[in-house]
């Protein structure tokens, strides 16, 4: 405690004094602020990424408090370093989905409800059916909510669906009518939000994990090598610049559409299920879009 009080006194150099006849120290003048702790630049920049990448927040309940403590950390700054934020800010920035107004609303209740463990209600609108539509025909839902998570720039809701009796993972988006209920629960204590999405290349799990390997040629292997696209990813290299990327999914739902994303620069090679599955999806797209080269009559 008297390295601490003579490290206020001597290094800091704000007016402390001992009262002898209240055995205490004190401020002999008024204290505006403490100083703060010093941040080189290169700190200085690790908290303005991780404040840009924070703008996926926009329009959630998050943003606020979130704005606020990097306002207060960048006013603590100044004067303390030679780095301009104006110099940063148009230096560094992030692109991705930002949540749409509307959903702001929606954010608000389940982030709250989440909180304070209440059971929620809403109609939901699943994929392909257009929410705005009169004709579309919503399903209600009951509802609850463990955990609000944003994957791959997009939110979701992971919830115990109490109809269906099953963990279900819920897009606010297409969220309407939202109500909290009153009933309460509790939620299990062996909830993992990094155990449910263990297997999953985004959001959708399965069962067993399953090996999957994938083709990658010299014009895409150096892209591949430069991202952590999965935490079971292991490359190997093949050699005249190509690759294999080898991982642990328990769920083809989101890594087909990956795979095809590249064109013919990958290609899966095992298991022979992932294979049969792309080789349809590549038929499928062969036949529609073989109309368009079709000879006309005449």
């Amino acid at each position: 405690m008297q390295r601490d009080l003579d490290f206020i006194r001597d290094v800091w150099g704000l007016p402390l004094e001992y009262d002898q006849h209240k055995y205490g120290y004190y401020f002999s003048e008024p204290v505006g602020k403490f100083p703060m702790v010093p941040i080189s630049e290169a700190e200085l920049v690790s908290v303005f990424v991780a404040q840009k990448a924070l703008s996926q927040y926009h329009g959630t309940p998050f943003e606020r408090p979130l704005k606020s403590a990097f306002e207060k950390l960048v006013s603590g700054l100044k004067g303390e370093i030679s780095v301009a934020w104006a110099d940063l800010d148009s230096a560094i920035s992030f692109r991705g989905i930002e949540t749409n107004a509307g959903d702001i609303e929606v954010m608000q209740k389940l982030s709250a409800a989440i909180r304070s463990r209440n059971e929620i209600e809403f109609e939901y609108f699943k994929p392909g059916e257009e929410v705005q539509s009169p004709e579309s025909t919503p399903t209600i839902r009951r509802v609850r909510p463990y955990h609000l998570g944003c994957v791959g720039n997009q939110w979701y809701l992971f919830g115990y669906d109490l109809m269906r009796q099953d963990m279900r993972k819920f897009v606010p988006a297409r969220m309407k009518r939202v109500a909290v209920m009153a009933t309460r629960f509790e939620r299990p204590k062996n909830f993992s939000i990094d155990k449910l999405l263990q297997g999953s290349f985004g959001v959708f799990s399965g069962g067993e994990l399953v090996a999957i390997r994938i083709w990658f040629g010299r014009s895409r292997a150096q892209l591949i090598r430069e991202r952590k696209w999965h935490h079971s990813q292991k490359i190997r290299e093949l050699g005249n610049g190509e690759i294999e990327l080898r991982l642990e999914l328990s769920s083809f739902a989101e890594i087909v559409p990956w795979i095809l994303s590249w064109g013919i620069h990958a290609r899966a090679v095992a298991p022979v299920e992932l294979v049969r599955e792309i080789a349809n999806e590549v038929k499928e797209l062969g036949r529609r879009y073989a109309a368009y080269w079709l000879p006309v009559a005449g």
